[in-house]
Parts: C-alpha cells; sequence; structure tokens
C-alpha cells in the first residue's frame, strides 16, 4: 500500500513539474505543433510568397509561440496560442501591410482635404487625417476615396493662419471649415482645429 501511495505521489509531482515546465516553457510537441500551423497559416495566406518560419520562443507571460516569419528581405513576428489546436494570434506581415496602407491613404486623404479646404478657407496651412484601419482591412492596393472614412473611422486636425483675427474671427473662419467639410462629404469621427498667429518673426505658432 506505501509502495502505491508513494508511486502516486511521484507521479503526481512528475505531472506537476511538466505542467509548471510546460506554463513556462512551452514543451516541444506543442512548439512543432504551433510552427507547422504557421506555415500551413503562410501559405494558405500569402500563396505567392516564399515565407520561411524560424526561431520559435515560448512567451510565458502570454503563452504564446512567437516566431519568425522569414521573406527574401524581411523578418516578421507570427504567434499561435492554444495546445491541441493552435491559433495565430498575431500576424507581422499583415500588421506591416496595415501600417503601409494607412500611412499611403492618411497622406492621400489629408492632400485632397487641403485641396478642397484652400478654396474656401485660404488660411488653410496643413491637413493630417488618422484612419482608424483593422488589421486586413484594407489592402496594399486601395486608393482613398471618401466612402472609406465610414469603414474606417476618421479624425482630422488642421491648421489656420489667424494671424490679425479676434476670437470671433477664429472662430467663423473654424465654422467655414466645418461647413465645407460637410459640403464636400467628408465623413470623420472628430476634427480639431489649431488656429495659428505669426509671431514677431513671422513664423507660426500657437
Amino acid at each position: 500500500m506505501k509502495k502505491l501511495v508513494f508511486g502516486l505521489l511521484v507521479i503526481a509531482v512528475f505531472g506537476c513539474g511538466l505542467y509548471i515546465y510546460h506554463v513556462c516553457f512551452g514543451d516541444p510537441f506543442t512548439k512543432n505543433a504551433a510552427k507547422q500551423k504557421l506555415i500551413s497559416y503562410a501559405k494558405q495566406t500569402y500563396p505567392k510568397k516564399e515565407i520561411k518560419i524560424t526561431n520559435g520562443v515560448y512567451n510565458a507571460k502570454t503563452s504564446e509561440y512567437v516566431f519568425q516569419a522569414n521573406t527574401q528581405s524581411h523578418r516578421y513576428p507570427m504567434c499561435t496560442k492554444g495546445f491541441l489546436y493552435p491559433k495565430v494570434t498575431c500576424d507581422g506581415i499583415e500588421e506591416a501591410y496595415t501600417e503601409s496602407a494607412a500611412k499611403r491613404l492618411n497622406e492621400e486623404a489629408s492632400k485632397e482635404i487641403e485641396a478642397d479646404l484652400k478654396k474656401a478657407v485660404p488660411q488653410i496651412i496643413k491637413a493630417d487625417t488618422a484612419l482608424s484601419i483593422e488589421n486586413g482591412q484594407f489592402t496594399l492596393d486601395t486608393k482613398w476615396n471618401k466612402q472609406l472614412a465610414e469603414k474606417a473611422p476618421m479624425s482630422i486636425t488642421m491648421q489656420l493662419d489667424a494671424s490679425g483675427l479676434s476670437k470671433t474671427g477664429a472662430s467663423k473662419l473654424a465654422e467655414t471649415v466645418r461647413k465645407t467639410l460637410n459640403e464636400k462629404r467628408y465623413t470623420y469621427s472628430n476634427g480639431t482645429i489649431d488656429c495659428m498667429q505669426k509671431d514677431g518673426d513671422g513664423g507660426i505658432g500657437l
């Protein structure tokens, strides 16, 4: 009886040890399953790209395996989470594409808004837009159009030269901006207008 109890105790301690090791460092079986999942995911998601999955590391804080997705010119992180059926939890390639698409679309939107405002408000100095784009929402080939802001909320920050204007005059100028944006049918979640003043050296500041 004592031998049975001792044997069960040894098995329990060994099992706890394996569990703790798995929680802290992962295990080769789960790591291999994670790698195979990413290899399959990469082939299905990016069939035209040659991608190699390497350097898997277990992140105990997030319980994820983090690998490198290597293309011919770049390295991107890719992550999975789960034991028997791992799921892809991060895709650095998709994030990089989204960031690149967002940068270009924001630049195109800013230029268009500046041009539209310039006709009604010559005092416009600069317009900056920020589209809230989710990963994979738009492709690199997506071209800017006003309808995109209905899918990805857009905020606009505008700078105006309000030199010599009173508070009332600056308010009227800001109202003209708001009306112009509405007339041009821009959809935006919020807009900020900074009225700038020329300083003694002729520069522009708040």
